[in-house]
């Protein structure tokens, strides 16, 4: 079910609605769900499902700052096995590569959730966009942006963070939920919805990191992300999870695993797709090679890093191999031909 979202989280409102005197029937209207449907483990409800309970809450409490309050309650164990990677990253920047690599588990495919950079104010952060027109847009931005925050909060282990948040909807009358959650730093009727803080706490190191589980974490998300493609070609499901584990490419065996199949069955899928696993990790690792290369300011030294290998030397003549041109001759071409159209 790749359009949709954790149970987890639609039981956490309703349980809010509940204690605030809702009726259960009210709550579930024209959904087909009921609690013993949201309480299974591991259950996840289709996005249309879960707009529907949100609307169906919001008018049953009469309460438009109510995504505030579910953020707020969202806690480690909440997300699951995304949250326990949380909780063993090293940093925030890596809690940050996490949240973009594997958003959709969290918030299905409509909210995409991509990094933010300001280098002229020294801010990083996240960019939220929904990839069609909600009816509860407020509550989805507020309900991503709270728990965010929680989850920031949480893993510094400090209530307060310099955050500076921007929301594409007009200003409510009463601010005081959401200033309470984000502090004074909030605008409204922006162009796209901005969570960043200060870039310098990117590299604080997180009490919690643990390499290890991180490792075991990640590639459990990998394979839970793949198997929301069930339409998906082994093709395709291999490039996805590739696409996600930037710089962390898994072997051969690593993804038959990842994909839960055998090694053998996964050779036969893929040879089923006339490709094999090499032809398509050079194509992902080209793919992050060029979006890194058209940076000018990170090194051809900081791509070969950033991409896993120890050698540059052996990145050149990798990517010669994969492009048919080295690292400098291609971004001598890509910025001669952005400069050319810029004039």
């Amino acid at each position: 079910m790749e359009s949709s979202i954790p149970s987890q989280y639609l039981l956490v409102l309703v349980a809010i609605a509940l204690e605030r005197g809702c009726a259960p029937a009210t709550l579930f209207r024209n959904t087909g769900l009921s609690l013993d449907t949201l309480s299974t483990a591991g259950a996840r409800v289709d996005e249309a499902q879960a707009d529907q309970i949100i609307a169906n809450a919001l008018a049953a409490t009469g309460d438009p700052a109510l995504g505030l309050t579910v953020g707020q309650q969202l806690n480690m164990g909440a997300h699951a096995v995304v949250g326990q990677t949380f909780l063993a990253c090293a940093n925030l920047m890596e809690v940050l590569d996490t949240l973009v690599r594997y958003g959709p588990l969290l918030t299905g495919r409509q909210a995409q959730i991509e990094h933010y950079g300001d280098p002229d104010n020294d801010r990083v952060g996240l960019t939220l966009r929904l990839a069609s027109p909600s009816p509860s847009v407020r509550f989805t931005h507020e309900a991503i942006f709270s728990a965010a925050q929680k989850t920031l909060s949480d893993l510094l282990q400090t209530p307060a963070i310099d955050l500076k948040v921007s929301l594409p909807y007009e200003a409510p009358k009463d601010l005081g939920a959401i200033t309470k959650v984000f502090g004074g730093d909030v605008s409204f009727n922006s162009r796209e919805a901005i969570l960043s803080l200060p870039a310098s706490l990117m590299t604080t190191p997180l009490p919690t990191s643990n390499p290890t589980l991180r490792a075991l974490y990640d590639a459990e998300c990998a394979r839970l992300l793949a198997d929301l493609s069930d339409n998906a070609s082994c093709t395709d499901r291999t490039l996805a999870a590739l696409d996600k584990l930037e710089g962390q490419y898994p072997t051969l065996e690593q993804m038959a695993s990842v994909l839960n199949m055998s090694v053998r069955t996964y050779r036969r899928r893929l040879e089923e797709d006339d490709t094999s696993f090499q032809a398509l990790l050079d194509s992902i690792r080209l793919k992050h090679a060029t979006q890194y290369l058209s940076h000018p300011d990170i090194s051809v030294d900081q791509v070969a890093h950033r991409l896993g290998f120890s050698d540059v030397s052996n990145f050149r003549r990798a990517f010669i191999q994969w492009s048919g041109q080295s690292p400098t001759q291609w971004r001598k071409k890509k910025l001669s031909s952005a400069t050319g159209r810029d004039h």
